[in-house]
Formats: C-alpha cells, sequence, structure tokens
C-alpha cells in the first residue's frame, strides 16, 4: 500500500477500528501529552497565576499604603511652607517696625546732638 493510500484509509479506520486507533494512542503517548497530564499542567498553571495574583494584590497594598504617606506628607510640608510664610511675614513686619523706631531715634539724636552743639 502506498503512502498516499494509507494517508487516505487512516481518518476511517481510526474512527472504525478500535484496535488501530488504541495501536495509534500507543504509539502517540510517548510523544503526546494525555488528557490527564494536560489538566495536571493547567491545574498547576492555575496555582502559578492565583499566587501572582496575591503577589499583585500584595504590591497595589503596599503601592496604596505608600501613596497615603506620600500624600500626609505632602500635606504636612505644604502646612509647614504655610507656617514658614507667616512667620517670615511677621518677621518683615517687625523688621519693618523696628526700622521705623531706629529712623526715630536717629532723628532724636540728632535733634540732641544739634541742641548740644548750640549750647556749647
Amino acid at each position: 500500500m502506498e503512502k498516499e493510500e494509507f494517508l487516505k484509509l487512516l481518518p476511517k479506520l481510526i474512527v472504525e477500528d478500535n484496535e488501530v486507533k488504541g495501536a495509534i494512542i500507543t504509539a502517540l503517548s510517548g510523544v503526546m501529552a494525555t488528557k490527564p497530564d494536560i489538566e495536571r499542567i493547567i491545574e498547576h498553571s492555575d496555582k502559578r497565576f492565583e499566587k501572582i495574583d496575591e503577589r499583585v494584590e500584595k504590591i497595589q497594598e503596599i503601592l496604596i499604603s505608600h501613596t497615603q504617606a506620600l500624600t500626609q506628607l505632602n500635606e504636612r510640608t505644604n502646612n509647614l511652607s504655610a507656617n514658614f510664610s507667616r512667620v517670615e511675614n511677621m518677621r518683615s513686619t517687625e523688621f519693618k517696625t523696628l526700622d521705623g523706631k531706629i529712623d526715630s531715634v536717629k532723628d532724636d539724636i540728632t535733634e540732641i546732638k544739634d541742641l548740644l552743639s548750640k549750647n556749647k
């Protein structure tokens, strides 16, 4: 029998003849995965994906925690900045007031000097 004739006849033999089907399954069993093999591979893959999902969830929790911490830090920084600005404004106001007083004292000293120099 020629190869081409055999290949045409083979599908019919597989469907109709259990002995041929068994021989083919036996011959292929060393090179092809069986249904239980495939089921085990799928189960193993499912378990690995579950572990990956757990890791991703943990990473998400960590990221959420870090985001919250950064948000709080940002708020504190903004508060400190606002406080610093208020202190700086107060200091500036105090220096302006002090500057005015110094100018007034200078004027008073100048007047005293003038008076003293006239009395000599």
